[in-house]
């Protein structure tokens, strides 16, 4: 099982959207830049020209990740005189937490439109192979609970779950648009797996989707499925940044 994270120069990498991931790539990329160079409190940053050269990014992606790490009082901003150090322990965290709060509602959306397609797949689903979905789906659900779980494990295996059912749908294009969306909040789904007691509820959903299938009743398995992606919306809109 691979990442679902698009890579630079796939068909699922698209440069100029502004998708989470890649914006929050850009905050990470901009806290090691200030901690490599050693600023202290008080100190003023190169102007945006510069860093956003020196970060290989444009200067709109820089500005976004400026906007961040103010919302995060690492830096601020003084029009007109430029940008100044606030806080020299610039690493906490990955900015994760911070990020997901201030883009909430552009995740939320995204997982309207994943959960609207993965319902669709669902429908594309003979009941004939529901059987064989079932014990695919309770393997990949046994492989994981056989090893020490680390965050990208379980996000491998989140990956792979959904996309059992994504690939029994027999439709290319709707499994692309998923892994799609799934990657452009890849950070974010990340920092849901740190939370307490994220894992083992979101694997014992898995499981209820797959006893789901078991019952061959496609009702029962969207119920089940709705279900799933109520838990992972409740969990970002609880979410607070570290602190």
């Amino acid at each position: 099982m691979g990442s679902d994270q698009p890579q630079e120069g796939s068909a699922m990498y698209y440069s100029g959207a502004p998708f989470a991931f890649k914006e929050n790539k850009n905050v990470r990329s901009l806290l090691a830049y200030i901690s490599k160079k050693g600023f202290s409190v008080g100190d003023k940053l190169p102007p945006e020209r510069e860093l956003a050269e020196q970060l290989g990014i444009s200067r709109n992606s820089l500005r976004e990740a400026l906007k961040v790490l103010e919302a995060m009082d690492v830096v601020e901003i003084r029009h007109g005189s430029g940008i100044f150090l606030r806080k020299e322990d610039t690493q906490p965290g990955d900015g994760s937490s911070l990020w997901l709060m201030i883009h909430k509602d552009e995740i939320l959306n995204i997982l309207t439109v994943r959960e609207a397609l993965d319902l669709k797949a669902i429908d594309l689903i003979p009941e004939e192979d529901y059987p064989r979905l079932r014990d695919e789906m309770k393997a990949c659900i046994a492989a994981v609970r056989k090893t020490d779980m680390t965050n990208e494990d379980m996000l491998r295996h989140d990956l792979e779950f959904h996309n059992i059912i994504r690939r029994a749908a027999n439709n290319d294009i709707l499994l692309n648009i998923c892994i799609t969306l799934t990657g452009t909040i890849y950070d974010e789904r990340r920092v849901l797996f740190t939370h307490t007691n994220y894992v083992e509820q979101s694997l014992w959903e898995h499981n209820q989707i797959a006893n789901a299938f078991g019952s061959l009743d496609v009702n029962q398995v969207k119920q089940a499925y709705i279900a799933h992606l109520a838990t992972t919306r409740s969990s970002i809109e609880l979410t607070q940044p570290e602190t």
